[in-house]
């Protein structure tokens, strides 16, 4: 492909920013798996430039890791502007049903999310009756790390995007069992990856309980979680992992299958 050209008498334009989104360029769709050489061809760019622009894009969510360590795809922060709002719409009023069944089933608040940076943000909700404490408002914006929520989604990302995302993180705690740094977060990763979804007592409060797992595209691609949320003793413990958790994970199978 060729790149964008930067017009030498306009002295408005950002040459940089031009360099960065013929990177994005190169992504044909969101299976696409590409190499540093290979944006660096495509794109028509020097290895240096296109090294530190990669770098650039990562950090900030729009090119993450593939099937390999060697490999970049297009992130999710990136494949939602593609979306658009039409598509956050879709997978919105797609979800609806499942959430309403879902606290139907369970007695518990549900809740959709999607991974924004360092945070999660809650895209939609179904409040269950008597339970107030366990409504997030949509909207509401929370830390990933220290959500059960956001640990679902997190765990399916490659270690190294991890790493690189939060390398230079603060880490505020919450609760005694919040990840106060890198390592600990990346423990909590690797401990959560091959679950089809996680339960907390009291992960980021103390008083509620909160069980997630993740919603995906036709790809495989992870879009977002649900979750089922209750304050603590509205069910008893054998309850939430006998009934409560399979309810969550065939109400995430659903809305993967059903997103087109």
């Amino acid at each position: 492909m060729s790149h964008m050209s930067v017009n030498e008498g306009d002295r408005y334009l950002v040459p940089a920013l031009l360099h960065g989104l013929a990177i994005l360029e190169c992504f044909e769709d969101s299976t696409t798996e590409l190499s540093l050489a290979e944006v660096t061809r495509r794109a028509e760019l020097p290895r240096a430039s296109a090294f530190r622009l990669v770098q650039t894009l990562r950090r900030a969510g729009y090119l993450v890791g593939g099937a390999s360590p060697r490999l970049l795809r297009l992130g999710e922060k990136c494949l939602s502007l593609g979306r658009g709002r039409e598509a956050g719409k879709g997978l919105i009023e797609t979800a609806m049903p499942i959430l309403e069944a879902l606290r139907d089933e369970t007695s518990c608040s549900t809740h959709l999310a999607q991974r924004e940076g360092h945070d999660i943000v809650y895209v939609a909700r179904c409040a269950a009756s008597g339970d107030e404490r366990s409504v997030v408002d949509i909207g509401t914006r929370l830390p990933a790390h220290a959500t059960v929520i956001g640990r679902a989604i997190l765990s399916q990302m490659l270690t190294a995007d991890v790493v690189g995302l939060y390398q230079e993180y603060a880490f505020p705690l919450f609760t005694s069992a919040t990840p106060d740094d890198l390592s600990a977060l990346v423990r909590q990763v690797e401990e959560d990856r091959n679950q089809r979804s996680l339960a907390s007592w009291g992960y980021f409060e103390n008083d509620i309980v909160s069980i997630a797992s993740v919603v995906r595209d036709r790809s495989g691609n992870v879009l977002a979680a649900l979750s089922a949320v209750c304050a603590h003793g509205r069910h008893d413990r054998a309850l939430l992992e006998d009934y409560v958790r399979p309810c969550v994970e065939k109400a995430a199978l659903l809305l993967s299958s059903r997103l087109v």
